[in-house]
């Protein structure tokens, strides 16, 4: 049999210097050696234990920094610090990846149904009663409040404190990210205020007390069936190197000041741009 004549094998490169340090210290991170609050040696000095530049060095640190396993503090007291772990680290790192890609409405939204289906059944083992309460307490809040904005932000704790009642910090991290993502997306495209989600809630929340997963992922499908309405497959903007989430939602906004109307107190009025998201 022939080889194959057309694989385009590239020369193999050696890792650079800077790579090098930054695995090393994690390695120091996962064996313990060095944990989270412990401050690195100084600049100088790292160089001179690995023998290697000190821009090599810098450039490994702000590449630890920019990934959230250090800190870089100046002053009298500054230097590099080891930091706590951090899962807002990752929920920003996965909108950022998402957003990079050419990912679908479709897929975004197939995705949520998907992982809060989990998290319902989840939630329904595992919540207490404070749980229970808590969410009862957000309903409330959303329902008698007359501000859109806390309404909107009501809104994504909603499915947080769904989520918390997991248990599961995984969990609580997707549903954090995807809501976030989604929250952009519905300031984007301009989605009006739901109503009948108030009272979808109220059954949630009662199938939930009942331990009832079946039924409570089924309002859950229900309730999200509505927010996703209009969702098609056309991809979202995908971001420009150097350009952040916060900057497309930024964006949005004037987009969706074209086609806002002056607000009556009727709960079907048009959702502000920057808070559409509370009909989540």
């Amino acid at each position: 049999m022939e080889p194959t004549q057309d694989l385009a094998f590239q020369q193999i490169k050696t890792r650079r210097v800077f790579e090098e340090i930054c695995e090393q210290i994690r390695n120091r991170l996962s064996s313990g050696a060095l944990k989270p609050g412990d401050k690195l040696p100084a600049e100088r000095d790292l160089a001179l234990e690995f023998k290697v530049s000190r821009p090599a060095v810098r450039e490994a640190l702000r590449t630890l920094e920019i990934s959230g396993v250090v800190s870089l503090q100046k002053g009298v007291k500054g230097g590099t610090f080891i930091r706590d772990g951090n899962p807002a680290m990752l929920t920003q790192s996965l909108q950022d990846l998402m957003f990079l890609g050419r990912v679908t409405l479709r897929s975004l939204a197939e995705a949520r149904v998907l992982i809060n289906g989990m998290v319902m059944r989840l939630a329904c083992e595992r919540a207490t009663e404070e749980d229970f309460q808590a969410i009862e307490d957000n309903i409330a809040f959303i329902e008698s409040s007359e501000d859109i904005l806390h309404r909107a932000n009501a809104g994504v704790m909603f499915f947080r404190l769904i989520a918390k009642a997991t248990r599961n910090e995984v969990l609580m991290m997707l549903v954090d990210s995807l809501s976030d993502i989604i929250r952009v997306v519905i300031d984007r495209t301009g989605r009006v205020a739901r109503p009948e989600l108030v009272s979808v809630r109220k059954r949630i929340l009662k199938a939930m007390r009942a331990r009832d997963a079946d039924t409570a992922i089924k309002l859950m499908n229900e309730y999200l069936s509505v927010v996703h309405q209009g969702m098609d497959a056309d991809p979202i903007e995908v971001l420009r190197p150097g350009r952040t989430v916060a900057a497309v939602a930024k964006d949005s906004l004037p987009l969706g000041k074209a086609r806002a109307k002056p607000a009556a107190k009727s709960d079907t009025r048009p959702v502000k741009p920057a808070t559409r998201a509370a009909a989540r």
